[in-house]
Parts: structure tokens; sequence; C-alpha cells
């Protein structure tokens, strides 16, 4: 990792710190139809309900996911990453009720998950890699640390290829956070995009994990330029 991209790295952690505590209340407004694609995400885990399954939540945040996730299987056994510590404290506190939930502090960047997990989930945090090499590298550490038949989910921000397609999509989202945000934290989320979002294209994501060797690689839900998609190894 680059001294750049270590010291973007640092920006998003000191974000994320700060923000712990207002951060689910924030991405509701935020992100448009986050329930919704976040339940897209859950829904599509493969797996009975009573199963006793091993999920890794990639940059865990708040806990939400992994609260979905305990909800729908709760002999799941969870393991909760993330850059922020005070994340990860706000997810202990949101998951104290459920059993079975670990917590580890790393960076994406260097981060290797060991053992075997049937599901590695993840929201709105792998656009934190910075280039397309960071990303195939983080796919293909998921796709061996997943048993065979486990899936890959993930719900996240994209871009289109297309210029007017994606200055669509940045046109719509603005609308969305204009209605939703005063106009000047609406402006500072945008803004805030730009310097610590990299987001990918959709398409590209799409066939890198084919390329590494997932399977049944789908988009299961999108709006404009978010997305939730998955791959079964």
């Amino acid at each position: 990792m680059t001294n750049i991209q270590k010291d973007r790295m640092e920006h998003v952690r000191e974000h994320f710190d700060s923000e712990a505590g207002i951060f689910d209340e924030h991405v509701l407004k935020a992100v448009p139809y986050y329930r919704e694609m976040l339940d897209a995400l859950v829904a599509n885990i493969p797996f009975p309900a009573d199963k006793d399954i091993r999920i890794l939540d990639l940059g865990c945040g708040t806990g939400t996911i992994s609260a979905i996730v305990k909800t729908r299987f709760p002999n799941a056994r969870v393991t909760c990453v993330d850059v922020s510590q005070n994340m990860l404290d706000t997810a202990a506190k949101k998951l104290a009720a459920f059993k079975d939930i670990q917590y580890e502090l790393a960076d994406f960047h260097s981060y290797n998950p060991t053992g075997n997990f049937d599901a590695v989930v993840a929201s709105l945090a792998l656009h934190h890699l910075e280039t397309v090499e960071d990303k195939t590298a983080m796919h293909t550490k998921i796709f061996n640390a997943l048993n065979k038949g486990g899936i890959f989910a993930n719900a996240d921000i994209t871009i289109s290829p297309n210029e007017r397609i994606q200055s669509n999509y940045l046109k719509k989202w603005k609308e969305y956070i204009m209605k939703t945000l005063p106009e000047d934290y609406a402006d500072k989320n945008y803004e805030r995009y730009l310097r610590e979002d990299r987001p990918s294209v959709l398409i590209d994501e799409i066939e890198s994990l084919k390329k590494i060797g997932f399977s049944h690689v789908e988009i299961f839900w999108k709006y404009y330029n978010f997305a939730t998609y998955g791959a079964i190894k």
C-alpha cells in the first residue's frame, strides 16, 4: 500500500471513528432504500434458517448486517471486522443480545481471513479499496476463505462506465440526499464521497468474480448507483 493510500485509509478510519455514534441515522438519509439493499443481501444467503453457519462481516460498521444475519440465522457464528475501533464498539453494543460473535480490528489492505466461512458479507465498505488490483486481491482472499457452496454477498455503491449514465446516477443520488439532509450537510456528504470512496464499475466487479472462479454470479438488487450482488463458490 502506497503512502497516499495509507493517508486516505487513515482519513477513512478517522471519519468512521468520529461518526460511529450517528452513522445509523446518517446512512438512512444518505443511501436510498438502505434497508431494502441490505435485506436483498441477507435474503439471498442460501442456507436453512436453523443451520450452524460461519459468516464473515467485512467492514461491519455498527453491526447492522450482522444483526439482520443473527435474526435470520440464530445459530450463525459471526466474525465482525472493521478498521474503526469506535465502529466495533458500537457494533458490540448493538449485538449484545446475540451470542457467537467475534470482533477484529483490521485494515482491508492487510487483512487475511482465516478459517472456512459459509458466507462473506459486506456493505458500503469494499469501495474504500483503492485500486482494481486491491479489489481483485480482496475477492481472491474471500474466495479462498469460503467453503465450497459458500456465498460472497456485497451491497455497495458502484459507477457506470458510461459518462452520461454515471452523470445521471450522481444527479439522482444528489436529488435524494438533498431531500433528506440539510443542504450544507448534503454537499459535505458528496464531497466526502469524492475524497474517500473508490467505487467500481458493477459489471467489472461481476467479471472479476467470475475470473477468480466464482459461479452463479448475480445482481440481487439495484437502484441507480447502489447495488447488491453475490457469487457462489
